[in-house]
């Protein structure tokens, strides 16, 4: 630059018309000036360089002459203002601070990127932007956001799994895809990871038309590709979806396949009479609360011989699926309370229709994919620094006799 950065914030202030609006007027107003006259200094530097020589300076290492000065207005994320740039004679001059046919400078695009990302629709980024900057964001600009956004929404998607995963949930959610009288329903299949140092992570997610055994063994078959070991895996947990069920024994092999006891209890209690419910979820709390595996069958065997005459059909459900809802014994016992149900994927789910799936529907396949990424990387940020196991061993060890 021609002009020190001291020279340029001493010329910016000098060009602030009223100084003590700083302090004591409209702020909005006075920081519009401050941002006019840094740009206006910033493009003066430029093309004084670009001459190489400074304004009414006589040199002979003139490169260019000035030629007056236009008028451009530029957007900013709080206010639309009107700058004056300087021209030159012999070649076109863009400031530095915008792209050529932009109207808006690249703070704005951030500015709108993260409005995506909080959740806001591209009609409530529109209306707030036009709120706070007197101007609507142009076209180009939210096509260039949203584009980024696709980018990272399939990096996401296709990036390489390195975590050494212990176990792997899986489940999916539902939500409403497109706006209007042919609106269909969609599932989100997903995956979570569990490293064996205690960080969670959703390590993918797709959209699909309908959850089948297809559909997961797609799915999963492509973690695979990404970097998701079954030999390292000792556990898989999910609900009883039988296409599941198929295709994870299927793509992991002999990996051990954990039923989830919340889905199971609530299943048994809408099949039982209103009076039984209280005493047959204390029978299957007794299963998945003993203290070792052994104990766990001799709970069951107690359970059937109490139900099996009155709910035989369901005693027998049971009984057929106990290896699957007694998996989670071959794991480590710090372990067992957490991958004993799908909890851990349902408070992702909870936290994504919460922030998400309440817009009721969404308008493209694109729209489905940014919404559910912003959630899911949001939860990842959070989860990132946790060590899910700590808590637990400390509070195990509380439990012990000293």
């Amino acid at each position: 630059m021609s002009i020190s950065l001291k020279e340029i914030l001493e010329k910016a202030a000098s060009q602030v018309s009223d100084p003590e609006g700083l302090l004591y007027g409209d702020l909005d107003q006075a920081m519009c000036n401050v941002v006019k006259a840094l740009f206006e200094t910033l493009a003066t530097s430029e093309v004084e360089q670009r001459a190489g020589v400074r304004l009414h300076e006589r040199s002979g290492a003139r490169q260019d002459y000035r030629n007056g000065y236009r008028c451009r207005r530029i957007q900013t994320s709080y206010r639309v203002i009107e700058v004056r740039i300087p021209r030159l004679r012999g070649q076109g001059y863009v400031p530095s601070f915008l792209e050529p046919g932009h109207r808006a400078i690249k703070e704005v695009e951030r500015w709108v990127g993260k409005a995506f990302m909080t959740g806001l629709s591209r009609s409530e980024v529109i209306r707030l932007l036009e709120s706070t900057t007197g101007c609507q964001p142009s076209e180009s600009v939210l096509r260039r956001v949203q584009a980024e956004l696709d980018r990272r929404v399939k990096a996401f998607q296709d990036r390489e799994l390195v975590g050494d995963y212990e176990y792997v949930f899986l489940d999916a959610a539902w939500a409403k895809d497109i706006v209007g009288l042919h609106a269909t329903r969609v599932c989100i299949l997903t995956a979570i990871g569990v490293t064996r140092e205690g960080k969670k992570e959703i390590v993918g997610y797709e959209r699909a038309a309908i959850e089948n055994e297809s559909a997961w063994r797609g799915f999963l078959g492509r973690l695979v590709k990404r970097g998701l070991k079954p030999s390292r895996l000792s556990l898989v947990i999910s609900d009883e979806h039988g296409g599941l069920l198929k295709a994870a024994g299927e793509v992991f092999g002999d990996v051990p396949h954990q039923l989830c006891w919340a889905h199971r209890c609530r299943n048994v209690r809408k099949a039982v009479a209103a009076e039984d419910r209280k005493a047959v979820i204390e029978g299957l709390r007794a299963i998945y609360k003993a203290a070792h595996l052994t104990a766990a069958k001799g709970a069951f065997r107690a359970f059937k011989a109490c139900w099996a005459e009155k709910y035989g059909s369901l005693v027998a459900s049971i009984e057929q699926d106990l290896g699957r809802l007694l998996a989670f014994y071959s794991c480590a016992s710090v372990h067992w309370e957490y991958v004993r149900t799908s909890n851990p994927i349902e408070r992702a789910f909870r936290e994504l229709r919460r922030q998400q799936f309440g817009c009721g529907a969404f308008a493209n396949r694109d729209s489905c994919n940014r919404a559910v990424f912003r959630v899911f990387n949001w939860l990842n940020e959070r989860w990132e620094d946790q060590d899910i196991w700590e808590p637990r061993t400390r509070k195990l060890k509380a439990s012990q006799p000293t």
